[in-house]
C-alpha cells in the first residue's frame, strides 16, 4: 500500500487548524493590527478561516459519519462562496479570467461556471447527508 504516515495527515490537521484559527482571529480583531496586515473584507477572511478549520477537523476525524458530516458542510460552504460570485460578485470582477472572448460574454459565462459549481457542490452535499442519514 503506497500512502502517506499518519503522522503527516496529522501534521496536515493541525496546520488547517492553527492557519484556520489564525485567520480567524485576525479578522475577529483578537491580533494586533501591526501584527496582520489584512487586505481582505474581514468577513471573507473568517470564513476561510472556519473552512480550514473545518478541513483539519475533518482530516482528524476517526468516525467516517463525523467526516462525511464535515465534508458536507464543507461542500455547502464551497457552494455558498460560489453563489455569492454567481449572484452577487460586483459588475466587472469576473472578466479577467479568459481573455480572448468579449467582456459581456466573459462575465456571463464565469457566472455560469461558478453557478453550476455551486450546483454541483449543493447536489455533493445532499448525496453525502442523505448517505449518512440512511
Amino acid at each position: 500500500m503506497i500512502g502517506y504516515p499518519l503522522e503527516v495527515g496529522k501534521g496536515v490537521s493541525i496546520l488547517c487548524l492553527l492557519v484556520g484559527g489564525l485567520l480567524s482571529a485576525a479578522a475577529l480583531g483578537l491580533l494586533p493590527h501591526d501584527y496582520v496586515v489584512i487586505h481582505a473584507p474581514r468577513s471573507l477572511l473568517l470564513g476561510g478561516g472556519a473552512m480550514l478549520v473545518l478541513i483539519g477537523f475533518m482530516a482528524l476525524a476517526r468516525d467516517h459519519r463525523l467526516s462525511d458530516t464535515l465534508a458536507s458542510l464543507f461542500l455547502l460552504g464551497v457552494a455558498g462562496g460560489a453563489g455569492w460570485l454567481t449572484f452577487y460578485a460586483p459588475e466587472g470582477t469576473l472578466h479577467r479570467y479568459v481573455p480572448f472572448i468579449p467582456q459581456s460574454v466573459n462575465e456571463a459565462l464565469a457566472r455560469l461556471l461558478f453557478g453550476l459549481g455551486a450546483a454541483a457542490c449543493v447536489g455533493m452535499a445532499i448525496w453525502g447527508l442523505r448517505r449518512i442519514l440512511r
